[in-house]
């Protein structure tokens, strides 16, 4: 299993000198099976960068999996450029129960919000599937675990020849309510050799943003050590954290748990599984 960063921020896109190191761009993980099939989560503004890779290695035939439908992880669809290409089919996966993916994608490339293109106009084959609790693209075995966060968010794990990363972008693990209880996660990264995990927050601002959808990082490692989990890094980077800041948290953390690999997704970033 292949796993590379090409979106690793929250909320909203980010520029500039502070933020070269760990990225700016919004959620976009590509996933490539041992086989060689190509897997997407989420459509992020990194995901335009992706597409110029698949385009230049003719990787035709996708799987697009969404986490949710909130901007920071769609705004990126309308500038994929597979989905401009009729050799293309797009097999797209997400939540189906306060919207659909076809029609988030549309909503978001409809007059005003995009001009010109609509998503029934783009060449490429689309296919949506409706996605269950525990499914498989080629020799990957993908689960689901709903995720604390506003509007229905899936967590995911993928499996492949015993080895198996879990990806929990967007998720609240001690929100006062939740939709899934802290257990059930400690059950679901059980096993897993990397735990990708959301950490938009620290402990001090945590307080102000609670309910939010977002977890800080001594929460993570929390699970992370409840789980069993040994190799984390922590994405969905918040707008306002800078390199600096990441590299002083980072730094803290390491020194906390010493005998955990520990690390903060970057743009770029490349995982063997």
């Amino acid at each position: 299993m292949f796993i590379k960063f090409y979106g690793t921020r929250g909320s909203i896109p980010v520029s500039g000198a502070s933020t070269i190191k760990y990225g700016g761009n919004t959620t976009c993980l590509y996933i490539e099976t041992n086989s060689g099939e190509p897997i997407i989560v989420d459509a992020g503004s990194g995901i335009r960068e992706l597409g110029i890779y698949l385009m230049q290695n003719k990787k035709n035939n996708l799987h697009l999996v969404f986490t949710h439908y909130h901007w920071d992880h769609i705004q990126g669809f309308p500038f994929f450029a597979p989905a401009y290409s009729n050799n293309t089919s797009i097999n797209i996966y997400g939540p189906e129960n306060e919207v659909v993916a076809r029609k988030a994608l549309s909503y978001q490339m409809h007059i005003p919000f995009f001009p010109t293109i609509k998503l029934t106009d783009l060449p490429a084959n689309f296919i949506f599937k409706k996605t269950k609790n525990k499914f498989k693209i080629g020799a990957i075995t993908i689960q689901i675990i709903q995720n604390n966060h506003p509007n229905y968010t899936f967590g995911l794990k993928f499996n492949e020849n015993k080895k198996a990363a879990v990806f929990l972008t967007d998720n609240e693990l001690y929100v006062p309510h939740p939709r899934t209880p802290y257990k059930k996660f400690i059950k679901f990264v059980k096993g897993a050799d990397l735990l990708i995990h959301d950490a938009q927050y620290i402990d001090e601002n945590y307080k102000a943003k609670l309910g939010w959808g977002h977890s800080t990082y001594n929460q993570v490692m929390q699970l992370a050590k409840d789980g069993g989990v040994k190799k984390v890094i922590f994405t969905h980077h918040d707008p306002s954290s800078s390199d600096e800041f990441i590299n002083n948290v980072l730094q803290a953390i390491r020194m906390e748990f010493p005998e955990y690999d520990i690390d903060a997704a970057k743009t770029g970033t490349e995982i063997n599984l």
